[in-house]
């Protein structure tokens, strides 16, 4: 079923959440998914929006569906352009979400600083081998790097070689895996990971990103609800996460702890 912007699109809430999963359902991972997320819920009214997504919170450890459709949403929130997706809706759907007691939703719209961060000051030694090639270089061989060459491009700084790194069609996960862990890291390359519509549904990149304390918390809050219960207990107790990450998780135990 389509979605349907403005007022007279009013329904209750849990039909609100059935078109989303039917409209999202079709569409794959990636610009035009993610934009269809956003726009979506750009349709809703504030109220709506936050039970919409705490719908979406709860439906998604038992469908599939609910699951993608809430991966597109939380992407669109993160991706989409001011046009797509305006801050002051995002500002509403906040504050709304505060008023309603509805605190797993709200921390979807957080954007706290980092627990921990690079230095943007710091320069790193360069590679030895790949060290001295240019930035348009690097990026043109990261797509089609292999071996001893594609683990060394993995090591970039710059987000740019990683974004093409994570289209090679050699690379593995047990690599990104690594890089998704890397500490200390750039919060920047770590995005990146994120945003890739090839690697950003692996369960094992989710978690790594979620542990990683370099993470951008605005990105560790987004995908920590689609970790598995026992990996959302660890960030609960991992003090070296942002308290905004530890307090979500032991919120979303609490939320599925019936469940359990």
């Amino acid at each position: 079923m389509r979605m349907r912007c403005g007022r007279e699109a009013r329904v209750v809430p849990s039909e609100h959440a059935d078109q989303l999963v039917d409209h999202l359902a079709s569409l794959e991972v990636g610009a035009f998914g993610d934009l269809a997320g956003a726009r979506a819920l750009a349709c809703l009214e504030a109220v709506e929006a936050v039970r919409v997504l705490g719908a979406l919170l709860d439906r998604s450890r038992r469908s599939a569906k609910a699951r993608h459709a809430f991966v597109l949403v939380t992407r669109g929130l993160e991706l989409a352009s001011e046009a797509e997706l305006p801050l002051e809706k995002c500002d509403h759907i906040r504050a709304a979400a505060g008023e309603l007691g509805a605190l797993e939703v709200a921390a979807l719209f957080a954007q706290p600083a980092p627990a921990k961060e690079l230095d943007a000051r710091r320069v790193e030694p360069p590679d030895p081998v790949i060290g001295h090639l240019t930035l348009g270089h690097k990026r043109m061989l990261a797509r089609v790097a292999t071996g001893d060459r594609m683990a060394r491009f993995a090591l970039e700084p710059d987000p740019r070689v990683i974004r093409e790194l994570l289209v090679n069609p050699r690379l593995t996960e047990e690599l990104v895996v690594r890089l998704a862990a890397r500490r200390p890291a750039r919060g920047s390359v770590l995005a990146e990971i994120w945003r890739s519509p090839r690697w950003c549904l692996r369960p094992t990149i989710c978690k790594a990103l979620v542990l990683n304390p370099y993470t951008p918390p605005r990105i560790s809050l987004k995908t920590l609800p689609r970790l598995a219960l026992t990996d959302i207990e660890i960030a609960a107790h991992a003090q070296a996460l942002h308290a905004s990450v530890r307090q979500l998780a032991l919120r979303l135990l609490r939320r599925h702890a019936p469940r359990r």
